[in-house]
């Protein structure tokens, strides 16, 4: 079984390669250049010149050298690395064997390379510049290993977002951009987690928004961060719009509470940050399942999406333009958000929990490979070391 087609799906009952020595020149010409077209030509060189020798079984088995080297043209070599997979994605966009089959009758197979390269504009612009590169000094050998695995990595991301309704969030360029089924449909600077409290890479489909959420302190952040300020002056609460609330979650007054008595392991409170705007998560928050507690959400603090860094939060992801996400999320159900007015500032309003009932995936992952809003293609810092 290869990444993304089974090998032997629909093969033609003809011979494609066998009695054809100019089909199977123009394999073996491929295979050779495969690294023009940020494959490995060991991946399939072994297996191509044992199909040459297999005597009645030759033109099958080169069949399926074409279709494993063409299925990687399609879908990348392998899908991106993430830590956490709520989505497992079958990407089925193309029917490789079929498209093996038609172009080796009708067409050529350089017309096949031309095809799947063009499909994917990122990855057209990785090849021209992975061919800059390689055509320099040895001294840019790190650079073109990157855009060998982007290639890769966009390959299979071009095959997902053109079957989906896709919110892709690239954390080393801080840029989030929504597709609807291959077209770009929003684009936006986010904010994420820095160093010392990245954000998680993951897949998963999202659940629903909230409207006016609360801000439910991560017992990390109550312990190390706001405990010693709460010992130190109460009145923490009170200026940062918090609430306590006890293992019932019910809410507690905190001055009937000894505070010396309560340290990093022996904590049986949980911090919210009441409702409006100066709430933490702004006025909006989208919700997907994650082992991480991480979401997407607005912010109160709007000058920081000017910054090139945008690295500052505890691992979850401040959106630039929340409202607009918000809008196309619930494109079928406008009359949920379009009643709310985003301008007004009001006093502690209720929250409001809207399901997503468009099937819509986020997939947040890591490559110092990226694009512009001008398709430009950029370099970015190893923010977290990876």
């Amino acid at each position: 079984m290869l990444f993304g087609q089974t090998v032997n799906a629909q093969l033609p009952s003809a011979s494609l390669f066998v009695g054809h020595p100019e089909r199977i020149k123009t394999l073996d010409s491929l295979i050779e250049h495969a690294e023009s077209l940020a494959l490995r030509k060991n991946d399939y060189k072994h297996n191509f010149e044992h199909a040459i020798n297999a005597g009645n079984k030759s033109d099958s088995l080169i069949t399926n050298v074409a279709i494993h080297f063409f299925t990687h043209l399609a879908y990348g070599s392998h899908p991106i690395n993430l830590q956490y997979e709520g989505v497992r994605f079958k990407p089925t966009i193309y029917n490789v064997p079929v498209l093996v089959n038609d172009y080796v009758h009708n067409k050529s197979l350089n017309k096949l390379v031309v095809y799947f390269t063009n499909t994917s504009k990122e990855v057209s612009n990785i090849l021209a510049t992975l061919k800059l590169y390689r055509d320099s000094t040895k001294k840019y050998a790190n650079k073109i290993e990157l855009l060998e695995k982007a290639a890769s990595d966009y390959r299979w991301l071009n095959a997902i977002k053109l079957g989906n309704r896709l919110i892709l969030v690239n954390i080393p360029s801080a840029q989030l951009r929504a597709y609807d089924h291959g077209k770009q449909v929003l684009s936006m600077r986010v904010i994420v987690g820095k160093y010392t409290t990245p954000t998680n890479t993951l897949s998963a489909p999202i659940d629903k928004i909230t409207i006016n959420p609360y801000w439910m302190v991560p017992k990390s952040i109550a312990t190390k961060e706001m405990l010693p300020k709460i010992i130190k002056d109460i009145s923490y609460f009170d200026t940062y719009h918090l609430q306590l609330l006890n293992s019932n979650y019910k809410v507690i007054k905190p001055s009937t509470i000894n505070w010396e008595n309560y340290s990093e392991e022996n904590f049986p409170f949980t911090i919210r940050q009441g409702t409006g705007c100066d709430n933490s998560l702004g006025l909006l928050k989208v919700e997907f399942d994650s082992p991480f507690g991480i979401y997407l959400h607005d912010t109160p603090e709007k000058g920081l999406f000017s910054n090139t860094n945008r690295f500052y939060s505890h691992g979850c992801m401040r959106m630039e333009k929340p409202i607009d996400m918000g809008k196309w999320l619930l494109q079928n159900n406008l009359k949920a958000i379009d009643t709310i007015d985003f301008n007004k500032c009001y006093k502690e309003p209720s929250p409001k929990s809207i399901p997503v009932t468009l099937s819509t995936q986020v997939i947040v992952w890591y490559s110092l490979v990226d694009f512009d809003n001008n398709g430009n293609l950029k370099f970015y810092k190893n923010v977290y070391d990876k």
